[in-house]
């Protein structure tokens, strides 16, 4: 269903036009990724009016308005697609009698194992590039360790990895990006397509970052923290250098979840108003989403998963609590809402 567009901030800010695509219930985690090139979006949670054991969880594609749930392996009873490329090929993992194992897919197709490397156990795919590599993490006794499968589904371990470590993303050259480091520790790395592993600049006073994002071109964004644990949301472009991202007026906090091929960057921030989506750019800076949306709206969007090329963004959020105005509440815990999913499209100004 699509809602209303308005026009915020200065002429060269984007407006957006605002798309429900799904309603999750409360008391289940919900994970959200994506877009794709078409709008396609990825989730794991458990829908709204769906069947089953309430403690099950199912992965599924949202497209236009619609939910197509995603089989997990056979017997499983906790799926969550983690990943989409623009073929709607998905990755993620599925539960079994024995251990979580990593999953592939096709919207048209069957679901199936992607491996762990060879005397592991587990397997996590998080994301999966267009020529069908996958990057996740295999786990077993020596713990977590960052892992890339072939097209065909041949495990390999990334090279250089210390500690517990994980792949979070792949862009179409190959270059990869995620964590590595000990527990309480980690810092965000990145292989570039054939080479070494690279530990990102940590900004000053920060002491622990991971990356959970990578664009086309190479820059990484995730997030980093200082002793206090406190996250900042960090973008590492290809270039060299960091750069901390901020937050929003009022906010303690910020994390960067998506970055398209422009360099701009999304994620979640505090605010005096509670956590917000935000957008970064490097023109307009950081933006709440909701001021990018007409008001009132009757939700509010409290974090932004991911930015494709054409400036869609995948964003969650909830109902205003009735008795509020729209985000004029400073403290807002709303696990017992529903977690609505949207697809924002750009109306104008520059992505």
């Amino acid at each position: 269903m699509a809602l209303v567009v308005a026009s915020a901030g200065s002429a060269a800010a984007a407006s957006y036009q605002v798309t429900d695509l799904a309603t999750f219930a409360q008391g289940h985690p919900v994970v959200v990724r994506g877009p794709n090139s078409d709008g396609v979006g990825a989730a794991g949670g458990k829908v709204v009016g769906s069947g089953g054991a309430s403690a099950q969880r199912r992965g599924f594609l949202l497209r236009n308005g619609t939910v197509q749930m995603v089989a997990g392996l056979p017997g499983s009873d906790n799926t969550v697609v983690l990943g989409i490329n623009d073929a709607a090929t998905f990755v993620g993992s599925s539960n079994t009698a024995t251990a979580v194992r990593a999953i592939v897919g096709a919207s048209a197709g069957q679901v199936r194992e992607l491996a762990p490397l060879p005397g592991d156990k587990g397997s996590v795919a998080f994301a999966v590039n267009n020529l069908g590599i996958a990057v996740g993490y295999s786990s077993g006794a020596g713990g977590q360790r960052a892992i890339m499968w072939t097209a065909s589904g041949t495990p390999t371990a990334l090279p250089g990895a210390t500690g517990l470590s994980r792949a979070t993303a792949i862009n179409q050259r190959g270059d990869i990006a995620g964590t590595s480091g000990p527990t309480g520790a980690p810092r965000a790395v990145v292989w570039r397509a054939g080479q070494e592993l690279v530990a990102l600049p940590l900004p000053a006073g920060q002491a622990a970052s991971e990356a959970y994002a990578l664009n086309a071109r190479g820059d990484a964004a995730g997030y980093s923290a200082g002793r206090a644990s406190v996250r900042r949301a960090t973008l590492w472009p290809s270039t060299g250098g960091v750069v901390d991202l901020g937050v929003l007026p009022g906010g303690g906090f910020s994390v960067a979840y998506g970055s398209n091929d422009a360099g701009a960057v999304v994620g979640i921030s505090g605010s005096s108003a509670g956590s917000r989506a935000f957008i970064w750019t490097q023109a307009q800076g950081l933006q709440d989403l909701n001021a990018l949306i007409a008001q009132p709206a009757g939700f509010v969007l409290t974090s932004a998963m991911g930015i494709n090329a054409q400036g869609m963004i995948l964003a969650i959020g909830h109902d205003v609590d009735p008795g509020h105005s729209h985000g004029g509440h400073s403290h807002d815990d709303h696990a017992h809402f529903p977690v609505r999913v949207f697809l924002l499209t750009r109306s104008g100004g520059a992505r």
